[in-house]
C-alpha cells in the first residue's frame, strides 16, 4: 500500500524556494523567514522523505539529482495551484457588483429597491458604498448628481432632479433682503443651474421692487 501522506506545506515551500535559488539565505528573504528556519524545514522534509535533497559542504549547499527533480515537480504543482486560485478570484470579482452613491440617495431610494434585484440575481454579491471615493478602482456603477462629463466612464442619465425653494415668511422679519446674499451661495453649486436661474430672477424682481419704492 502506497504512502499518500503529504509533507507539511511550509516545508515544501521552503524547499522549493531553496532549490530554485540554490541558496538558503535568498529563500529566507523571499519567504520572510530566517536562514535557520529554512534549514530546519528542509531537514524536516528530508527526514520525512527518507533521503537527502541537498549536499552540504560547510556553508555551501548543492541540490541533489533527486532534489532537483522533486523541486521541478513542486514548482509545477505550485504554479497550477496559483493559476487555479487566480481563476477563482477572477470569477468572484465578476460575481460582485459594487455601486457607489451619495448617502441620502442610497438610503432613501436605492437601498429599498436593491432587494428585488438581489432576489432575481442571487449569484451576484451587491456591495453598496456611500463614501466619497466613487471613482476608485473596483466601483462598477456610480450614481451622482453631476454634469455627466467623466472621461473613461460610460455616462447615462438616471433621473431628473426636481426641487422647490421654500423660505419661512418670518425669515429676516419677512424681508427679501436676504436674496441679495444668496447668489454667492449658489456659486458654490454651479451644477444646479435651475436653482441659479430662479435665484437670479428673484433678485432682479426684488431690485425692481426696491427701485419702485424709492421713486414713490
Amino acid at each position: 500500500m502506497s504512502d499518500s501522506r503529504l509533507p507539511h506545506f511550509s516545508a515544501l515551500r521552503a524547499f522549493e524556494a531553496a532549490a530554485r535559488h540554490e541558496n538558503f539565505s535568498r529563500a529566507a528573504e523571499e519567504l520572510h523567514l530566517t536562514h535557520g528556519a529554512i534549514s530546519h524545514q528542509v531537514r524536516a522534509l528530508e527526514r520525512e522523505l527518507g533521503l537527502a535533497l541537498f549536499e552540504r559542504h560547510g556553508k555551501q549547499v548543492r541540490i541533489t539529482a533527486a532534489g532537483a527533480q522533486y523541486a521541478r515537480q513542486l514548482a509545477k504543482a505550485f504554479a497550477d495551484m496559483a493559476a487555479a486560485s487566480a481563476a477563482l478570484r477572477r470569477n468572484a470579482v465578476h460575481q460582485r457588483l459594487t455601486i457607489a452613491a451619495v448617502p441620502a440617495f442610497a438610503a432613501r431610494w436605492l437601498a429599498p429597491r436593491l432587494g428585488g434585484f438581489i432576489e432575481r440575481h442571487p449569484a451576484i454579491n451587491v456591495v453598496l458604498q456611500t463614501g466619497e471615493q466613487w471613482l476608485a478602482d473596483g466601483v462598477d456603477v456610480a450614481i451622482r448628481r453631476a454634469d455627466g462629463a467623466y472621461p473613461g466612464w460610460l455616462v447615462a442619465p438616471v433621473m431628473v432632479e426636481v426641487g422647490d425653494q421654500a423660505v419661512s415668511p418670518h425669515y429676516h422679519d419677512g424681508s427679501k433682503g436676504y436674496l441679495m446674499l444668496l447668489p454667492a451661495v449658489a456659486e458654490q453649486r454651479p451644477q444646479v443651474q435651475a436653482f441659479r436661474d430662479w435665484l437670479q430672477e428673484e433678485v432682479t424682481l426684488y431690485q425692481r421692487q426696491l427701485a419702485a419704492r424709492a421713486s414713490d
